[in-house]
């Protein structure tokens, strides 16, 4: 299996650079990709950063494996870690007009861009919800191996306006109803 990442060392984010999601989606795709299938992963992907707070989320974090077949396929997801107290954005933009990402309701906005029609996103946002909801309970288990005592120091990076924007646009009730004017 042969690996394909690291997209250029030149500053992401930034006008011009060609460091978007996007471009990763449309111009820096190995040949034979799965484009599809490996989009609508992405955009889980990119949903679910925004939700743990993953501010390191950045083009040298995503590479493509070949599967020998003749076929690229996106690389399990790696340095993938929740930032408490942190500001919510991405490092890479979302596209060169967009920005970073910084809200569930951008990701929405795009999915287009990433093979899915907006009852499908919804229904990866509710996936990826589900999942980040659980967090307490993942970080609880052996192999992760934090206590009851730590988890408050990773609330914030699970719990925030992005998760209740998420929970909104679902129709479900907000964890936080302080937060109902922020996500408005």
């Amino acid at each position: 299996m042969r690996v394909f990442g690291g997209f250029g060392r030149s500053r992401v984010g930034r006008r011009g650079t060609k460091r978007s999601r996007e471009h990763i989606r449309i111009a820096n795709k190995p040949p034979n990709l799965s484009i599809a299938v490996d989009a609508r992963e992405l955009w889980r992907r990119l949903v679910f950063n925004l939700l743990i707070t993953n501010t390191d989320d950045h083009l040298q974090n995503l590479g493509f494996l070949y599967d020998g077949s003749g076929l690229w396929r996106i690389a399990p997801a790696f340095d993938v870690n929740p930032m408490p107290g942190k500001l919510r954005e991405s490092k890479t933009w979302l596209t060169e007009d967009a920005g970073p990402i910084d809200s569930v309701q951008m990701l929405l906005d795009a999915c287009a861009y990433f093979a899915l029609s907006k009852a499908e996103a919804l229904l990866v946002l509710a996936e990826v919800l589900d999942a980040v909801l659980d967090w307490k309970q993942v970080a609880l288990k052996p192999d992760v191996g934090l206590t009851q005592e730590e988890l408050p120091d990773l609330e914030d990076a699970f719990e925030h306006d992005q998760t209740d924007q998420a929970r909104k646009l679902l129709g479900r009730p907000m964890l936080r109803p302080d937060l109902e004017e922020e996500t408005g």
